[in-house]
């Protein structure tokens, strides 16, 4: 249905512009109707209002010598007097007490008002003038009677609204005949506006059908009528048409050219067929020539690749070497305590020998002391091992373990030179190869060592932290040796760049653990300079950062 309905309203221009201006004029119409009758309605109560307010004052200053005389027979003669007035319903005197002294129907005179809305209204012992009630059917007006500011009494008066709603009906049918009329003259406009509007467009579509079935000679001829959008509309299309005719004798002669370029064409595609069979024999020949340079070139990528490797095989194995000589010389600081505890106990016991006062005690006392001593070397050994053995294989491994090995493999180093190490680690597992991390350490632990060597013994720290954020291990080691030169600090990742002298550094410590983070646990490593706060102090050194991912 619903599309019926807009299939009727949308398949004709001149059925829309009907109902369109026809709509309009009903809904103006109804939108003027509906604000007349509201208006007027405002205006019929506030006169019923008004009405009722002069009545009401009218009987209150004619009514106050009777109501202080007491005399009933003169107010029933001022009730009687406007009993005939239009609209009336009621009219009464009443006194303080809601007497009724006078009223417009006599039989309810020395009655006292009982009703809900009277006796709301004098419980709530108001003296002023009230609308009791106000609604489409009456207005319910009460006004106190005053006499030198004393209240003596009451007059209430009713007035029905009848004459007002018969009045609003006269003017609702009334406008009902203005919409009608509305409906009618809107009907009559549109009707021959839209068929003013719609004969010309008739003309259009037909000359539209003729040149579709291949009559181009016809033209229209609305613009000589009109001026306006459709006259405009009828010259653009005698253009169109016009052009039409032009393009078509121009295809005429262009597809005659068209033809000699053909026969053109096939000869040139002759020719290029045969130039073509020589291309590609020569593309074969070049090709073979490009797969040589090509075997070659592979080749020499190959031993090139095989010359960086073994080029970083030699540096692994020179940052090795140089990490094995701390290595030696950390474990010949470490041995020298036990070797002497070791020699002292021996000594001991071939006095007591010789002094024949070699008890069992004595004797079981240094052989333990002996015992220990060796395990600990025994002990070092097996950790020196450990560092230097190749790891095959990624093995997930606690991280804060591989910290606490390097520090005591290096610890002598660092005791010897007053050295503190302030430590800051979690229990943290990661996958890699434990004794390369333990590499890189060392490798950072060193140089740190190397520059505090220069600062006064007593401010000597190494900061070692290990933390987890967010899907991350940050290893960080924090010197207070005043830091890295700005100028240098980009280059410490270099090969062979090295600031020391020939003895102490070969320059691969650092490319090595770079080499190690990077490709080996897919992390990075920098350094940056920092100011920071120890023991109420301040202080500044070179930071290396490792992040290693989970």
């Amino acid at each position: 249905m619903i599309n019926k309905i807009i299939a009727f309203f949308t398949t004709s221009i001149k059925r829309r512009l009907i109902i369109t201006i026809t709509f309009a004029h009903v809904f103006l119409m109804s939108i003027f109707v509906y604000d007349l009758i509201n208006k007027q309605e405002d205006f019929l109560k506030k006169q019923n209002i008004e009405q009722v307010k002069s009545l009401s004052n009218m009987i209150e200053r004619n009514s106050i010598s009777w109501v202080l005389s007491n005399d009933f027979l003169g107010l029933e003669e001022l009730i009687y007097s406007i009993s005939k007035y239009p609209n009336l319903e009621y009219a009464m005197v009443l006194n303080k007490e809601a007497k009724v002294l006078a009223h417009s129907q006599k039989e309810l005179v020395n009655l006292y008002l009982a009703d809900d809305i009277s006796l709301d209204f004098f419980n709530s012992q108001k003296i002023e003038p009230s609308i009791l009630v106000q609604n489409d059917a009456i207005i319910d007006y009460i006004s106190p009677i005053i006499m030198e500011n004393q209240h003596i009494g009451w007059v209430r008066i009713g007035l029905n609204q009848d004459l007002t709603l018969q009045n609003l009906k006269n003017i609702f049918q009334e406008g009902l005949f203005f919409i009608f009329l509305a409906i009618v003259i809107g009907y009559l406009f549109s009707y021959f506006l839209a068929k003013n509007i719609t004969k010309d467009l008739y003309d259009l579509i037909k000359i539209a059908n003729q040149t579709a079935t291949g009559d181009k000679k016809q033209r229209s001829k609305v613009y000589l009528n009109r001026k306006d959008e459709l006259g405009i509309l009828s010259k653009e299309i005698n253009k169109m048409l016009d052009k039409i005719e032009e393009d078509e004798k121009k295809l005429e002669i262009t597809n005659m050219q068209l033809e000699n370029d053909i026969v053109e064409l096939e000869i040139l595609d002759k020719k290029l067929s045969e130039l073509n069979q020589d291309l590609e024999k020569k593309v074969e020949e070049k090709t073979y020539e490009l797969k040589l340079l090509n075997e070659n070139l592979e080749k020499e990528i190959e031993d090139e690749v095989e010359q960086n490797r073994q080029k970083d095989n030699m540096l692994f194995q020179q940052s090795k070497m140089a990490s094995m000589g701390e290595m030696m010389e950390n474990i010949a600081h470490q041995w020298r305590q036990p070797l002497s505890f070791i020699s002292t106990s021996a000594s001991g016991i071939r006095l007591h020998k010789e002094f024949n006062t070699l008890s069992d005690e004595l004797l079981d006392e240094a052989i333990e002391n002996i015992m220990n001593s060796t395990q600990f070397l025994s002990n070092t050994i097996d950790d020196f091992r450990d560092f230097y053995k190749t790891d095959k294989v990624k093995s997930k491994f606690n991280v804060k373990e591989i910290i606490e090995k390097t520090l005591k493999l290096t610890s002598s180093r660092f005791t010897n030179r007053a050295i503190k190490v302030i430590k800051d680690i979690d229990e943290i597992f990661i996958f890699g190869f434990e004794n390369e991390l333990i590499q890189v350490l060392v490798n950072i632990l060193n140089n740190a060592r190397d520059e505090l060597e220069k600062l006064p013994n007593d401010e000597r720290f190494i900061f070692v932290t290990l933390k987890q954020k967010e899907d991350k291990v940050i290893i960080s080691v924090k010197d207070n040796a005043g830091g890295v030169n700005e100028k240098i600090i980009n280059r410490v990742f270099e090969p062979y760049f090295t600031t020391k002298s020939d003895e102490k550094g070969t320059g691969i410590g650092l490319y090595m653990s770079n080499e190690i983070i990077t490709k080996h646990f897919n992390g990075k490593i920098h350094v940056q300079n920092e100011v920071f706060i120890h023991q109420q102090k301040e202080y500044k050194g070179a930071n290396f950062v490792i992040e290693v991912p989970l």
